[in-house]
């Protein structure tokens, strides 16, 4: 990685990764009693050796783009005792199915969208499936308890918006301010409509020189507002260990709040 998290060279390298990641997320994933490649096989480190080396440090791959929208809001929550939650609720497309569960008003989702309608395909449609979907509520251990509680909405933006966040606090060291690295600017690569293309969308904050380096490595550049919903709402908690400190943040791009009582 470069220097800092806005560096060039840091959003090259995790763009780059992002696209391989989806490129074998459209090819293997699906229901897992349905897939043909174990889910261990595409983290087993040879293979994500050989992935590894298709980076090309000086230059943009091809890369289709990808087309997601939804209504998603994401929380966690975590006490003194150790104990942690990380949560996703989304209807996926506005108000999902248009289905409500009687005499509750909860209305039904609709992911089957997600489905693939060739009957080749590993998330072809099929009874008793589930479908590939975004929805990332994570949680990362250290030492075998819980040290980060993290997620956002964003449909296809939300591993991109985790793949950053998650950088910025562990490999460039900001685990101890999680406010900051949410609110730290942010990218995402292929959203929009289709024959929309496959445009990094850089936040309006990101240095004007990482903008022009990244057209010069070949990609295709535009910037959005300072603080644009299209990068995610993220939200999370750091659990210090050693003390028991737990650390909340909320993104200043959603009507969010970090409470603690």
């Amino acid at each position: 990685l470069g220097d800092g998290p806005l560096d060039a060279e840091t959003v090259h390298l995790l763009v780059e990764a992002k696209k391989l990641a989806f490129a074998d997320r459209a090819a293997c994933l699906a229901d897992p009693d349905c897939m043909r490649v174990a889910p261990r096989a595409l983290l087993d480190e040879a293979y994500l050796d050989t992935r590894r080396r298709q980076i090309d440090p000086q230059r943009a791959a091809a890369s289709p783009a990808g087309i997601s929208a939804g209504d998603t809001i994401y929380l966690c929550a975590a006490d003194g005792e150790g104990n942690a939650v990380s949560l996703i609720q989304s209807n996926y497309m506005g108000v999902g199915s248009g289905l409500v569960v009687p005499g509750y008003g909860v209305e039904l989702h609709n992911r089957g969208c997600s489905f693939s309608l060739d009957p080749a395909h590993p998330n072809a449609l099929g009874p008793r499936r589930q479908p590939l979907h975004t929805l990332i509520p994570s949680m990362a251990f250290k030492n075998g308890r819980p040290a980060i509680v993290f997620g956002t909405m964003g449909g296809d933006g939300q591993p991109q918006t985790h793949l950053q966040v998650y950088t910025a606090l562990i490999a460039f060291g900001m685990i101890d301010d999680p406010q900051a690295a949410i609110e730290l600017p942010r990218w995402v690569h292929g959203r929009g409509l289709p024959g929309d293309p496959p445009e990094l969308v850089l936040e309006g904050r990101f240095p004007r020189q990482t903008a022009a380096r990244l057209r010069e490595l070949g990609h295709e550049v535009s910037l959005t507002e300072d603080w644009s919903s299209m990068v995610g709402h993220a939200h999370a908690i750091t659990i210090d260990q050693a003390t028991g400190v737990l650390r909340g943040a909320a993104d200043p791009r959603a009507d969010s709040l970090a409470a603690a009582w």
